[in-house]
């Protein structure tokens, strides 16, 4: 999106969105297998969400680092016109990077979002940065319908379909759906499913068995501590019986196995509430795979950001893709003693 774009100016300061340019990560093997890919994206605001406020003060780096280099990673290993599926996609975030990051492999990328105004930005960092995920303004449950979402008092991340998870003055009735109906009415099946849905993982699983036992998606789900454990046990149950293993989203690497709910609800009291729910093992390439994506996302801090005055032009070439050849060169140049093993791996 050249300074051309009719989206190249900033938008009015008085409309709430200043435009936060955040840096992408430059992945070497993916430029070269993929394509290139967009050096930044427009997140629009920086203060309108929790997201986007988070963004801000750290940039990517600063942003769940190890959940973005694990759907990255897994989808870096997923076959041409993969789908990932976004469930609780919020701003659209992880929609957008994928949907960037992989267009060269034809990604296929739905992002699910039940809170009309977090739906509307969503929309619209597809719209300025010239995306093509689709945005599906519905909630994901057990079983198709409507309900109603409690908006949390205290962050629009934090809004549920639980009445008890967060302080609440507000609510909205959305539209249910489920994994499994949303599957057989668009016959795409996915490759990968995020789970952010604020104690709402059990319902949003059981909704996606059938899914799941056919197309065994890789899934990275958040599970909070105040999940219903007998209904979570239950269903992590459902997904060993189908050959899936859990692994919970650490700073080391590489990740604790656990073979069963009751290892995981144990491993729950440690500090992180992100997982991976595995269909197979990952291998050894997998998390070389997830190391080379977290070295490249700590490059994108927030020294990297660009924060645009309201009313001025986006700066010429502000999301013109990295270049393969020119991307090694510059990890090179720019990585720290600390960063050598990591970079050993992207030599090989």
């Amino acid at each position: 999106m050249g300074a051309g774009h009719p989206f190249a100016r900033s938008n009015d300061p008085k409309g709430g969105a200043v435009p936060l340019l955040i840096k992408m990560p430059e992945n070497r093997a993916v430029l070269g297998a993929a394509g290139p890919y967009p050096r930044s994206l427009n997140m629009l605001g920086r203060r309108q969400t929790a997201v986007q406020r988070q963004l801000r003060r750290g940039g990517l780096a600063g942003y769940e680092p190890m959940t973005q280099a694990t759907l990255l990673s897994v989808m870096q290993h997923a076959p041409r016109q993969a789908a990932f599926f976004d469930v609780g996609a919020h701003i659209g975030l992880y929609s957008a990077m994928i949907s960037a990051v992989y267009a060269g492999n034809g990604v296929r990328t739905y992002a699910f979002e039940p809170t009309p105004d977090t739906a509307r930005i969503c929309r619209a960092v597809r719209k300025y940065n010239g995306l093509n995920y689709a945005v599906v303004e519905a909630a994901l449950s057990s079983e198709p319908g409507v309900a109603a979402l409690y908006l949390s008092d205290k962050t629009e991340s934090s809004n549920s379909l639980n009445p008890g998870f967060r302080g609440h003055t507000q609510e909205v009735v959305v539209s249910m759906t489920t994994l499994d109906a949303f599957a057989k009415e668009t016959g795409v099946d996915p490759y990968l499913i995020k789970i952010d849905v604020e104690t709402q993982e059990p319902q949003v699983i059981r909704g996606a068995l059938e899914v799941i036992a056919r197309a065994r998606p890789w899934i990275v789900c958040e599970i909070l501590p105040e999940v219903d454990s007998g209904d979570l046990t239950e269903l992590l149950d459902r997904l060993v019986d189908l050959g899936y293993a859990f692994r919970q989203l650490t700073p080391e690497l590489p990740w604790t196995l656990c073979r069963s709910a009751k290892d995981l609800h144990q491993l729950c009291l440690l500090p992180g509430r992100d997982w991976l729910l595995a269909p197979e093992e990952p291998t050894r390439q997998f998390f070389a795979t997830v190391r080379g994506w977290l070295a490249a996302i700590a490059e994108c801090d927030e020294t990297t950001n660009q924060l645009i005055a309201g009313g001025d032009p986006l700066p010429v070439g502000w999301n013109s893709p990295y270049s393969a050849g020119r991307t090694f060169a510059r990890l090179t140049q720019r990585r720290s003693a600390a960063n050598r093993s990591v970079l050993g791996w992207l030599r090989r």
